[in-house]
């Protein structure tokens, strides 16, 4: 008898409320459950980039998004107190998305938001228990929970199991996944400060280099309200990775404090929380076995570099999601269709979770290694080359594209067709806003659908509407051209909003082989 619930979530942070929201939206039971008593009071992630933005669209959660966040202007590089660039951020990525801009969201406000929704749906957090740990036994999984304010333990079964518990993943460890990665040398400290400063608490963003090392001012808003983050060296004798006085986080705010004041002219008049930690970068070596499966932190850790840790946990809850709706609603589709669509969420996310950990790991040494090159590298041809490169608008392009996330893209996987030229199957639907129509309006629900940009035909439109897929037609405009889109050519886009297939020949024959193929099921069950 297939269990009650359809999906246990482990984890209620970014990643897990995520998971829940877009499961519940295409009528999946879930139940979500986190070993905090409570929700968090403070994080170490804080932006959110354009394509979390763009999917959140989805549900509706953009606007609300967009208001507790703070559009960041402007960024500036600082070598040893001297100004030597101001980077604007406004509309950097203009003609790209319709959030062409850095997002500062403190993860906590996030959170809040994501379970509010949640609770507005009729799901709460089970909080305050922890995963013990969980058989699976082919067809469903049973999990035990303890409760450690009374040390009860429950049992539950559902269809699947997803862990999105951290870099000490209780799920990883339960399908015996290998974590094989690094730890940087450096300790991290964040804190949130408020204060004065006309230099650095200027509503601006502002990285400061100094004696090899690098502090971050994040802002929150306008009024000296922001996040500092910085790295500590360790001694030059220290080779030991292991638990060290350092690694046991007993440094505090007043420890830093010079290092700070050395590097900036800043007034701190409140510090609301402060907090140090190793970070890492590792990948699990599989992201399913069976009917579990690890998301976010549990699947990929890496440098802060790029902010780019929180998102890509994001990304993962909504390409998992929509698989797991599809095999849970569509009883129909045979066991081999099933284990192919699943398996396509580790085969698609884990490959761009390697090339995230390669990219902040370049980043991540460029800023704190040690010796000649790098000092050069960081107080000479940074501040001065990076603002040239930023007048130029293929270089803008490719930074934002890829500090964004919009870069992502599934070709090659067994749900994207083979293609060729700028815009393939596996790709982000470009963005194209024209004469005041936009195309990605068309992109507020979590469901397959049709573009054609150009002419629609009678047979397609009759095919849609047998399978209940939505077909959209844009009449075409020289401009769409420019964003590397065909004439007429009809774009299957996934539910996850990326492009499955692209038909130069439209025929109904193509659409069809498409999802026979693959064992899919569209408007019957």
């Amino acid at each position: 008898m297939k269990p009650k619930t359809d999906v246990l979530i482990v984890g209620a942070g970014p990643t897990g409320l995520v998971l829940a929201l877009w499961l519940h939206h295409q009528g999946v039971n879930v139940h979500i459950f986190d070993q905090a008593e409570a929700p968090a009071q403070n994080s170490r992630a804080i932006i959110v980039h354009a394509r979390i933005v763009e999917l959140y669209r989805q549900l509706g959660l953009s606007e609300d998004l967009l208001k507790l966040g703070y559009k960041l202007p402007a960024t500036n590089l600082w070598v040893y107190r001297q100004h030597k660039a101001h980077v604007p951020l406004e509309d950097f990525g203009r003609d790209l998305t319709p959030y062409p801009f850095m997002l500062s969201v403190p993860q906590d406000d996030h959170e809040r938001m994501l379970e509010k929704r949640l609770n507005d749906v009729g799901i709460h957090v089970e909080r305050g228990s922890k995963l013990q740990g969980f058989v699976d036994h082919g067809s469903s999984i049973t999990a035990t929970l303890f409760r450690e304010s009374d040390g009860s333990s429950t049992t539950h079964e559902a269809s699947y199991i997803v862990g999105c518990d951290g870099a000490h993943s209780v799920v990883r460890h339960g399908i015996g996944a290998k974590f094989e990665g690094e730890t940087y040398k450096p300790l991290f400290y964040i804190a949130d400060v408020e204060g004065k400063s006309e230099k650095h608490f200027n509503g601006e963003g502002n990285v400061v280099f100094t004696n090899d090392t690098f502090n971050l001012v994040v802002p929150y808003n306008k009024a000296g309200h922001v996040r500092l983050v910085g790295i500590i060296m360790p001694d030059e004798n220290d080779n030991d990775n292991s638990e060290s006085l350092v690694h046991q986080h007993q440094i505090t705010f007043d420890d830093v404090r010079p290092q700070i004041m050395q590097a900036m002219d800043i007034d701190i008049t409140k510090v609301n929380w402060f907090s140090t930690y190793r970070s890492h970068h590792r990948v699990a070596d599989k992201f399913r076995s069976n009917r579990a499966f690890l998301v976010g932190d549990a699947a990929h850790i890496h440098s802060p570099v790029g902010g780019q840790g929180m998102n890509t946990g994001i990304m993962d809850a909504i390409n998992l999601a929509w698989k797991l709706a599809t095999v849970l609603k569509q009883t129909n589709m045979s066991e081999d269709a099933q284990n192919q669509l699943l398996d396509s969420y580790e085969n698609e996310r884990r490959s761009f979770a390697m090339m995230i950990v390669k990219s902040t790991d370049a980043g991540f040494t460029t800023l704190t290694s040690k010796g000649i090159f790098p000092h050069i590298l960081r107080n000479w041809l940074i501040p001065y080359l990076v603002p040239l490169l930023l007048k130029l608008d293929f270089a803008r392009t490719r930074i934002f594209r890829g500090a964004s996330q919009l870069v992502c893209h599934y070709r090659g996987s067994s749900l994207s067709q083979t293609g060729e030229g700028a815009v393939q199957p596996g790709d982000r639907l470009p963005w194209a806003a024209i004469n005041e129509v936009d195309n990605f309006s068309t992109l507020r629900e979590v469901c397959w659908q049709l573009h054609i940009y150009g002419e629609s035909l009678p047979q397609i439109e009759k095919w849609a509407q047998q399978t209940s897929v939505k077909v959209f037609v844009f009449p075409w405009q020289d401009q769409y051209a420019n964003a590397g889109l065909i004439e007429n050519a009809v774009y299957l886009l996934r539910p996850d909003q990326y492009i499955a297939g692209i038909f130069k020949d439209p025929s109904v024959e193509g659409l069809n082989e498409y999802f026979a193929t693959r064992g899919l099921y569209l408007g019957r069950d």
